[in-house]
């Protein structure tokens, strides 16, 4: 199987958030998830947030790893996620390990 077969069906989206972070330390905030998936697959997951003093935040979501976006969580279309390129999602996970 060559790598274009391996890729075939790979979308990245973003999901906007309120509330409090996935890491405990922003309260109130805001943010989103970053999504890599194989058709409705999540196969990598990432939280971002920009907390109160401007600096990036970005969080691994391994939870969220093999989870059917709409077996698992039960939506029926994508209307909560908006579609994003490669390079931004990359660049998300970039900040990780920045």
């Amino acid at each position: 199987m060559s790598t274009a077969d391996n890729n075939e069906g790979i979308k990245y989206y973003k999901e906007f958030w309120t509330g409090d972070s996935k890491d405990g330390s922003f309260c109130d905030g805001e943010g989103y998830h970053y999504y890599r998936m194989k058709n409705s697959l999540i196969v990598e997951a990432y939280e971002y947030y920009e907390n109160d003093e401007g600096i990036e935040v970005v969080t691994p979501y391994p939870e969220m790893h093999n989870v059917d976006w709409f077996k698992d969580i039960g939506f029926d279309n994508f209307d909560a996620l908006d579609e994003v390129t490669e390079d931004e999602f990359n660049e998300i996970k970039d900040l990780l390990y920045h």
